[in-house]
């Protein structure tokens, strides 16, 4: 019988309790999912109520500004910077439009790779150096003297030159700039030292520039004057460099003229953000833009509010990636340029007059090196109108080449200038302060024949010296020397000037008064005669007067060109302060004939004489003749500055013009004159300033001066030349000052 199989049936509390364990499986696996899920939801939204939350409130600025960008950009417009010609037209100074690549941080990509992109690309396109930056507040006060004695030694730089801004450091950004254009060389020294010392940087110039004027909230140029080609393909390629800004309104400033000019010209660089600020910073009424490059030294800098003209701007639509779509013409405000300034210098006599110039050094320098005295490299001339005070030409060598101060000099240039010896970048001729020798000789005639201690008349004889006792030793005392050892006779003040006799003039200066503790007046013997002769001239006192209110001495002349020295017109007062030493007559004598501690500039000489070659009238000396707008109408004309008229009777300076046309005709500079002598009547004085070690009265340095003024009757022109440790002034300054005369009458000649 076949088998039956029993099916078991579970009792119904266990099959429930079977069904309920099976969907609670099912209910928790469920739950899980849903709360990974709404997790993730809820993430989700949080990350992106983060993200709007952090563009409403910490980029809602930036945003806007891009926001805006997208649809209305406000580009500034640089005024074109106005143009210095000399007196005829010739262009000293001019622009020349360039491209230029700059960044806008805010517009900037986001991402760092993308950011790091556009970055390496500007670096390896533009050709952007390698800079050594420090930054002052990263160095703490007690390492601040041996980072800068370490930088100093690294870079071969005064201690004063780093350790300065370490403890007032500018504040146009974080850093200071050490040193550009790093080699390869260099960047390897310079990174050792950065590891070691804080504050110290090795930096690419984009780094540098992003980080120095990231706050500025203005474009950053990375670099001027780009290759056209250049400039056009980053241009071009927006999406490849999105906050790139490429444009060609860059006005870049030439020199065509050359560095002959740069002592007058100057040159412009970049403005500070001191200057920034102080002009007003970002605000309308600010003429500037924080690119702006502003006049540095000479005309530049004297007349930068003309030459600045006054900027514009232009309304630009743009789309979201910053490039422009169009222009709101109607909005649009041109620049207005700056005035054309026209000088007083004639460029062909500037020319002539260095060439002149450069030829004397360089004679007087070979006769150093056969001397055995030291190199001569350094000189000065200058031409006068003694009819209004006018400069024609100005000349101060060596000189430096401003066309690289405007394009951006290199460190290591720069740094070759500061170290030549005869110092390039000053200008001797209006900073440079010299004992003026003999040419002071007309100035203290003028004086002693107003003061009637001298008449025409007046006769002192020179043999070559003559002792001064002192006090206490009436056989003894100091020897006091004329440059003709011989002796000049019996001599009156015209052959006193035309022969620059010194005793002549011991006589002019040295007082007649009586000695403190002396029983007798100041005195002196001649050789061979045991007679005292007693002094009778102006004194200190009446010499400094004459000096300074009527020659213009110990005081700026005003020219317009800055820093301006003064020169100094020594008295007991002084000396004392100075140097606690008590004023003798020995000192008197000195000055007498230029000498001692009488100093003044070649200007100031130069306006002094300009006086008496005219007849008695003191001009201020000018530059600037008048402005012109840009089309050319004249909206300002200088016209000549009387200063003073001489308080010297007519009479007695036309007896010293005598003397020095006697000068040329018959004393010292007779004969020098081969180009000019024979057609042109010439009046003048040498010079000859020892300074230095004295043995047995003669010195062991000596300043060639000359100066001449032509034609004798009316005279046009005055020039001054002096040639720095250039030995005898007849035998080194004439000449030049007769190729000056020269280049002058052949060209005002020829235009008749």
């Amino acid at each position: 019988m076949r088998a039956h199989r029993r099916l078991e049936l579970a009792p119904p509390e266990a099959r429930r309790r079977i069904l309920i364990e099976e969907i609670g499986d099912e209910r928790r696996g469920m739950t899980r999912r849903t709360f990974l899920l709404r997790s993730m939801i809820i993430a989700g939204f949080g990350a992106v109520l983060a993200k709007l939350g952090k563009m409403q409130l910490l980029d809602a600025a930036r945003y806007q500004r891009r926001a805006a960008g997208n649809i209305i950009r406000f580009e500034a417009l640089p005024a074109p910077r106005g143009l210095i010609v000399d007196r005829n037209g010739v262009i000293l100074a001019q622009n020349r439009r360039a491209w230029s690549v700059s960044i806008v941080p805010d517009q900037l990509p986001d991402d760092p790779q993308q950011r790091a992109a556009v970055r390496d690309q500007l670096i390896r396109m533009l050709n952007l150096d390698t800079v050594l930056v420090v930054r002052p507040a990263a160095v703490p006060p007690e390492a601040r003297r041996p980072v800068a004695d370490a930088l100093s030694t690294a870079l071969n730089v005064p201690l004063g030159d780093v350790l300065g801004p370490l403890v007032s450091p500018p504040k146009d950004g974080p850093f200071v700039l050490l040193r550009e254009q790093l080699s390869p060389a260099e960047v390897a020294t310079f990174q050792s030292l950065a590891q070691q010392w804080p504050g110290v940087h090795v930096l690419n110039r984009y780094d540098y520039l992003l980080e120095q004027y990231a706050g500025s909230g203005s474009p950053i140029v990375l670099k001027r004057d780009v290759p056209r080609d250049l400039a056009l393909q980053i241009g071009a390629n927006p999406l490849s460099f999105p906050g790139v800004v490429v444009d060609d309104n860059t006005l870049m400033r030439q020199y065509p003229a050359g560095p002959i000019f740069a002592h007058v010209l100057g040159y412009v660089g970049p403005i500070t953000k001191e200057e920034y600020d102080a002009a007003g910073g970002d605000t309308a009424a600010n003429p500037y833009l924080p690119n702006a490059v502003v006049g540095r030294d000479g005309i530049e800098q004297a007349l930068e509010p003309y030459l600045r003209g006054t900027r514009g701007g232009r309304w630009l639509q743009t789309d979201a990636r910053g490039a422009v779509v169009s222009e709101l013409v109607d909005r649009r405000q041109d620049p207005v340029p700056g005035y054309t300034v026209v000088l007083t210098i004639d460029s062909a006599l500037q020319k002539a007059a260095a060439e002149a110039l450069q030829a004397g050094i360089a004679q007087s320098n070979d006769a150093a090196a056969k001397q055995g005295r030291s190199a001569v490299g350094s000189g000065v001339a200058i031409a006068l109108d003694p009819r209004s005070g006018e400069v024609l030409a100005l000349v101060s060598l060596p000189t430096y080449d401003n066309q690289r101060f405007a394009d951006g000099i290199s460190q290591a240039e720069y740094q070759r200038y500061l170290n030549d010896p005869f110092r390039p970048l000053f200008n001797y001729a209006v900073r440079g302060e010299f004992p003026p020798g003999s040419t002071v000789k007309p100035l203290l005639a003028c004086a002693a024949l107003q003061e009637g201690t001298i008449t025409a008349q007046t006769t002192f004889t020179c043999r070559g010296a003559i002792r001064v006792p002192t006090e206490w030793d009436e056989n003894g005392g100091n020897y006091y020397y004329c440059w003709l050892r011989s002796g000049h006779g019996p001599i009156t003040v015209l052959d006193g000037i035309a022969q620059s006799c010194n005793v002549f003039f011991y006589n002019v200066g040295a007082p007649n008064q009586q000695a403190e503790g002396a029983n007798t007046p100041l005195h002196y013997y001649i050789p061979g005669d045991p007679q005292p002769h007693f002094f009778s001239g102006l004194g200190i006192e009446r010499i400094g007067k004459y000096l300074r209110e009527q020659f213009g001495f110990g005081q700026p002349t005003g020219i317009e060109l800055g820093n301006e020295a003064s020169g100094l017109v020594p008295d007991p007062r002084w000396l004392f302060q100075e140097l606690r030493e008590y004023w003798s007559v020995g000192d008197t004598i000195n000055v007498s004939i230029g000498q001692g501690h009488l100093s003044c500039t070649p200007l100031q000489l130069a306006c002094a004489l300009a006086a008496i070659a005219n007849g008695g009238t003191y001009y201020r000396p000018r530059l600037v003749r008048e402005l012109r707008d840009a089309n050319g109408e004249t909206v300002r004309t200088f016209e000549p500055v009387v200063v003073r008229k001489l308080g010297i009777a007519p009479e007695h300076i036309q007896l010293v013009r005598q003397a020095m046309r006697r000068t040329v005709t018959d004393g010292t500079a007779k004969g020098k004159f081969v180009r000019t002598g024979d057609t042109i009547p010439i009046a003048g004085k040498t010079g000859t300033a020892e300074y230095g070690q004295s043995e047995n009265g003669k010195y062991t340095k000596q300043h060639a001066w000359f100066t001449a003024f032509a034609p004798y009757d009316a005279p046009e022109i005055l020039v001054l030349v002096l040639i720095r440790d250039g030995g005898e002034g007849a035998t080194f300054a004439v000449p030049v000052a007769d190729a000056i005369l020269a280049a002058y009458f052949h060209r005002t000649t020829a235009g008749r």
